[in-house]
């Protein structure tokens, strides 16, 4: 069995769908660090069903998936498939016919992962199962990652014999011997119920046996119940049949006096109808002449308003004649004192005496002659156009008080005339009013004999639904009688008996307070009894039947709790015996190859103790030309050649699909280097190797190899070269 090839798609740095084809059996892998190589590493042992992110250099599982870069978005989800060649069929089980077979992986970013084996969704340990005792595991010898090489030579006794178990496919047995604890475990498991179950039964069928008889005597009582119940049934058939027929007979006497009462209801009804009609007259007359009244009314409060303002327009006039003599008996008493007030007359006066004492003395001042005469002149005029305003006033006076008085005049014709109006508004809204008056008494008795008739037929109303209450009443009574009656004589012909030829007579010393007596007497009884298990004689062989099942089950657990614990001796020495012999045969192989990548020196596997099955396997190394047998004590090129020398023995005893190696040469000089190479060439032969390595002399032995670039940083990509058609070329 061989791996062909590798396809990653948004692992860790290998984002884009990239192949990686393995074609020859010694592939070396190159590149500077930090590129993604350990990728290649990583990916196989994740596809293989690691779940430790720490074991894939990660702090959580999803860190598996590319996280993105400067240029790059981080991925949805990531997938590894890898593809076996498997013409030797290696790969046993369903998947021996395949030549190729497909193991594949995919999770998305919450963590989900699903397997896939030849594109069919598995579970992981479906994987795991088609790769036990092949030497292929997400831990196993056939993976050496960096670091692992002193993790090897320095593991526990208990981790080293794991890897000679899986060599020697003891793992295969260890399963099913797990397998067969797991078995043995719930044999025990359902041995244990059985007895439970079992022994339970058992107490059942007890239970049952006294259920039984307390069935009988509740089958026993339920007859006399029964019997009882029939007696009921006809005692409540004769009563109900008489009280219906009495019931009956009080509904026809109801039904009459109803008819009675709905008839003079419908006859008031009909004289209620015509005194409305009539009335509708009435109320068409009644509105006629209340509209008439209020249109009256309406006229008087419009003559009033009217008079209310013409008495105002008249008050108003008549003051502002009075008004208009005052302003003129003003006028005239300041016309009749103006000689006497007035200053200017007094000026006039004085101008006078002024002018006469100038010609008296004789005062030749013409200039002050001439202003006195002047202004004598000026109040001349004054005085002339005072005495003419006066009369003007007198004149305006005169007109306004004409004016006046016969605005007040036609005042007085139009107060007169509306008041005549008047006197005829109040003779018609009296005529009006007492039209009114008499049809108000005329529909105050009409409405008084309404009441009455309306009172009657409310008496017969409620008569008539008495009667009707009383009729639903009885009818329910009577459908209650119905159905006491048909549900008696139910019970009745469910029992087999023709209700018609019951003798009724047979019952009349009987009744139904003495039945009802003894039926609760009887349910006393029946309830004394509890819970009635009427099906417990058919449970009791249903039950016995089933516990005889159970001891057979019990019988044969037994028996197969006996074959169980003999095949896990007998796995348990196979194991013991294959560990054994392959635990001799890899020390044997590592005390030959050890010397061979030495150079000398010795190195042998012992066991803890001397119990094959559970010994632990303790490693001891001495190189050639030292003392010391201590793993601790030796260097880091001696850890390890020491390393491989056990995976190489271990490989020659069970060789693995492939084996992956990550710079395991590093701490290797050049001779070790050439010793570790030479045996990596013979052992490809029949092994695939791929190795991650800087050595310049692994890479020239190397017939495939492939570069590892980062161009674009976080991103990885592949590149590879056949070495072999290579010196070809370069031979030609």
């Amino acid at each position: 069995m061989q791996l062909k090839h590798i396809k990653l798609s948004g692992f860790k740095s290998f984002v884009d769908p990239t192949k990686i084809s393995f074609s020859t059996n010694m592939v070396g892998v190159v590149g500077p660090n930090g590129c993604g190589k350990s990728n290649v590493i990583d990916a196989v042992r994740w596809v293989l069903g690691e779940l430790s992110a720490k074991n894939l250099r990660g702090e959580s599982m999803v860190d598996v998936i590319f996280n993105g870069s400067e240029k790059r978005k981080p991925s949805g989800q990531c997938s590894i498939e890898l593809l076996f060649d498997n013409s030797s069929a290696k790969i046993g089980g369903e998947y021996t016919s395949f030549n190729e077979v497909s193991i594949k992986r995919v999770m998305t970013r919450d963590a989900q992962s699903d397997y896939f084996i030849n594109n069919t969704k598995c579970r992981r340990k479906d994987v795991q199962d088609i790769f036990l005792g092949t030497g292929l595991g997400p831990s196993s010898y056939a993976i050496i990652e960096q670091g692992m090489v002193s993790k090897l030579v320095s593991a526990k006794p208990d981790e080293l014999r794991t890897h000679i178990e899986e060599a020697a496919g003891v793992s295969k047995y260890r399963e099913r011997r797990r397998e067969t604890e797991s078995r043995i475990k719930r044999t025990k498991e359902n041995l244990s119920r059985v007895k439970d179950i079992r022994d339970e039964i058992g107490r059942l069928i007890r239970r049952l046996e006294n259920q039984a008889k307390a069935a009988d005597k509740y089958n026993q009582l339920k007859k006399d119940k029964t019997k009882l119940e029939l007696d009921k049934a006809i005692l409540f058939s004769m009563e109900a049949k008489n009280n219906r027929d009495k019931l009956q007979k009080k509904l026809d006497a109801h039904n009459r006096d109803l008819k009675i009462k709905n008839a003079e209801s419908e006859t008031v009804q009909s004289q209620i109808d015509q005194f409305r009609t009539e009335n509708e007259s009435l109320l068409s007359e009644y509105e006629l002449a209340q509209k008439n009244f209020y249109a009256v009314g309406a006229e008087i409060a419009k003559r009033e308003a009217n008079l209310q303002n013409i008495n105002k327009s008249e008050s108003e006039t008549k003051y502002s004649l009075q008004k208009a003599k005052d302003n003129y008996e003003k006028a005239k008493e300041t016309e009749k004192n103006f000689d006497e007030l007035s200053p200017s007359e007094k000026a006039m006066h004085i101008l006078d005496s002024i002018i006469l004492t100038i010609d008296k003395f004789n005062i030749n001042n013409e200039s002050i002659r001439e202003k006195a005469m002047e202004l004598k002149k000026l109040l001349t005029e004054i005085l002339n156009i005072a005495s003419a305003q006066s009369k003007t006033l007198t004149d305006e006076y005169l007109s306004r008080q004409n004016d006046l008085e016969e605005q007040i005049e036609e005042a007085e014709k139009l107060k007169s005339s509306i008041q005549d109006e008047m006197k005829d508004f109040v003779s018609k809204s009296s005529d009006a009013e007492s039209i009114l008056i008499a049809l108000r008494q005329k529909q105050s008795k009409f409405n008084d004999e309404l009441r009455d008739l309306e009172n009657k037929k409310s008496i017969a109303d409620l008569d008539s639904k008495s009667i009707s209450e009383k009729i639903t009443n009885i009818r329910l009574e009577l459908k209650t009688y119905e159905i006491n009656l048909d549900n008696s004589n139910k019970k009745i012909k469910e029992a087999g008996i023709d209700v018609d030829t019951v003798n009724f007579s047979d019952y009349e010393d009987t009744t139904l307070d003495e039945i009802e007596d003894n039926l609760t007497d009887i349910e006393t009884k029946i309830i004394r009894l509890g819970a009635i298990n009427l099906a417990a004689p058919e449970e009791i062989a249903d039950e016995s039947k089933r516990k005889e099942e159970l001891d057979e089950q019990y019988n044969d657990l037994t028996e197969a709790l006996d074959k169980l614990n003999g095949a896990i001796k007998k796995i348990d020495n196979e194991t013991k015996t294959i560990f054994k012999d392959s635990f001799d045969a890899v020390n044997l192989k590592l005390k030959e190859m050890f010397p061979k990548l030495f150079g000398g020196g010795v190195a042998e596997l012992t066991l803890t103790d001397d119990d094959p099955l559970h010994a632990g396997v303790v490693l001891m190394a001495r190189p050639p030309g030292k003392k010391n047998s201590s793993i601790s004590q030796l260097s880091g090129g001696e850890k390890a050649l020491t390393a491989l020398a056990l995976v190489f023995a271990i490989f020659d005893l069970n060789p693995a699909p492939f084996c992956l190696l990550d710079e395991v040469d590093a701490p290797l000089d050049d001779l070790n280097t050439l010793r570790f190479i030479n045996m990596v060439e013979e052992m490809s032969k029949t092994i695939q190797f791929i190795y991650i390595t800087h050595n310049k002399v692994s890479m020239e032995r190397s017939d495939y190899l492939m570069g590892v670039t980062m161009q674009e940083a976080g991103v990885s990509r592949m590149v590879s070269v056949d070495v072999n058609q290579a010196l070809k070329l370069a031979e030609s």
